[in-house]
């Protein structure tokens, strides 16, 4: 008998289309999520009165009969402010307002249900839930190429030093650059697997590197993890924008650490142990 997976969290999918919540239910029941459905928004906000402590997600739809999502969206702000949701909609001129109510992602229909994946798991990893033990095959570790870009050397510095040095249980290739342009020279000499971005640099923001690196400029990471200042709030905004991993300086090394590792396991990033 093959073990249920654990319950990683709850998610509650809004949408009217009884079809894709049937599909989202089928998919992400087996990752280990609990989900729940509403065809509607009246019928979602009488779901997050009733269990809103219990709703570790929402995943919303923007254009449905009588109560739209935008108004789903004030609502769950008002009286469940810390209920992560992302947005998925085939409306892509309201992320602005959407964005200013505090969301995880907007993401446009079509889109891709990996990258879906990577959001979903990335807003559970943020919360502190879903912190299930590491699961590497014995006999391999970690192995990734690290792209740091930030315009602070010693941030760099450490990086390099830290990761290369310290991480005893996995192996770690890194680079550094000090801006948006060196990084995508570095990356096609380089060819990193995960990129630790700063947001705010001269010229190029990070979160402009990011959808350089995605639309096809340089060779772009496999993943990213953005490691930022949290003294601006345009800045962290545009940060927590992008929907991956993020960490204020200073930072927690081992969480860091941490979430390094599980990329690389999410990407199949592991060579096997060297004999000692």
């Amino acid at each position: 008998m093959v073990d249920a997976p654990k319950i990683k969290g709850t998610i509650l999918f809004v949408d009217d289309e009884e079809d894709l919540l049937w599909f989202l239910t089928r998919t992400y029941q087996p990752l280990g999520y609990e989900t729940l459905t509403a065809g509607s928004g009246q019928e979602a906000l009488k779901i997050i009165e009733e269990r809103g402590d219990k709703i570790n997600l929402i995943i919303l739809d923007l254009k449905m009969p009588g109560m739209g999502g935008l108004e789903v969206l004030k609502s769950i702000r008002n009286r469940h402010s810390k209920i992560p949701v992302i947005i998925l909609t085939a409306y892509c001129d309201m992320g602005k307002e959407c964005e200013d109510l505090g969301i995880e992602a907007f993401i446009t229909k079509p889109y891709s249900l990996k990258d879906l994946d990577i959001v979903i798991e990335r807003v559970f990893e943020n919360s502190g839930e879903a912190e299930s033990p590491i699961e590497i095959e014995p006999g391999y570790e970690p192995c990734a190429k690290i792209l740091v870009v930030d315009d602070e050397e010693q941030v760099c510095d450490f990086f390099q030093d830290v990761l290369v040095r310290d991480v005893g249980d996995a192996h770690y290739e890194v680079r550094s650059a000090f801006s948006g342009d060196e990084a995508l020279r570095v990356s096609r000499e380089f060819q990193p697997d995960i990129g630790i971005i700063d947001i705010k640099m001269p010229h190029m923001w990070g979160d402009e590197l990011i959808e350089r690196f995605k639309a096809g400029e340089g060779c772009s990471p496999k993943d990213f993890v953005i490691f930022t200042g949290v003294d601006n709030t345009e800045e962290m905004k545009r940060a927590k924008k992008l929907g991956h991993r993020v960490f204020a300086k200073p930072t927690d090394f081992e969480k860091l650490v941490d979430v390094l590792k599980r990329i690389c396991v999410r990407h199949n990033l592991l060579r096997k142990k060297p004999k000692r």
